[in-house]
C-alpha cells in the first residue's frame, strides 16, 4: 500500500514488515518534523522491521532539520523494531554528508544494519532476498502510484 502526505511518499509491505519511503517534493522544517515522526508512528504501529530510504533526490537538508534529526529523533528511532535499512545515497553531495554525520551520531543507539545503494533495484534485491517477484510487486505497486503525483509536479 502506498501513500503520500506532506510530500512523504511511503509503501508498506506487510508479509515483509517492510516501509519504504521517499521525499516527493521539498518540506519545510515543520512538515519534515511531522514527515520524520509520521514515520515513527507508522514504524511502530506497524511493527516494522525492514526500512527502504530512498534520499537520492531528497531536497536539501538544512543544519536546525540535521540536529533535530540526530538530537530528538534519532533516540525515539533507536527503540522501533527496525533492525535492517536499504539506504539509496542522496546525488547531492551536502545531503550526502548528513546522511554520514546523522548514521555516525546514531551509531551508539541504534542497533540496525544500514547497506547504502546507489539505486532502488539493488536495495529491494537486498531487502527481498533476491526474491524477483516481491522486488517487482513493490515496484509496479510504487511506479503506478507515485508517477502521476510526480508528473503532476513537473507541469
Amino acid at each position: 500500500m502506498v501513500r503520500t502526505l506532506n510530500s512523504l511518499a511511503t509503501q508498506w509491505v506487510p508479509n515483509l514488515h517492510l516501509l519504504r519511503w521517499d521525499w516527493q517534493e521539498p518540506l519545510s522544517a515543520a512538515s519534515f518534523r511531522a514527515a520524520f515522526n509520521r514515520l515513527l508512528l507508522q514504524s511502530q504501529q506497524l511493527r516494522v522491521t525492514h526500512w527502504l530510504v530512498d534520499v537520492s533526490h531528497a531536497p536539501v537538508v538544512g543544519f536546525e532539520e540535521q540536529a533535530w534529526l540526530s538530537e530528538l529523533w534519532l533516540p525515539d528511532f533507536a527503540e522501533l523494531p527496525v533492525r535492517t535499512i536499504a539506504l539509496v545515497l542522496p546525488t547531492n553531495l551536502h545531503n550526502q554528508l548528513v546522511v554520514e554525520s546523522v548514521l555516525a551520531d546514531g551509531r551508539r543507539l541504534v542497533r540496525a544494519e544500514v547497506q547504502f545503494f546507489s539505486d532502488v533495484v539493488s536495495a529491494l534485491d537486498w531487502l527481498t532476498e533476491s526474491d524477483e517477484q516481491a522486488a517487482a510487486q513493490m515496484e509496479q505497486e510504487w511506479q503506478r502510484t507515485t508517477k502521476p503525483q510526480i508528473s503532476a509536479l513537473v507541469r
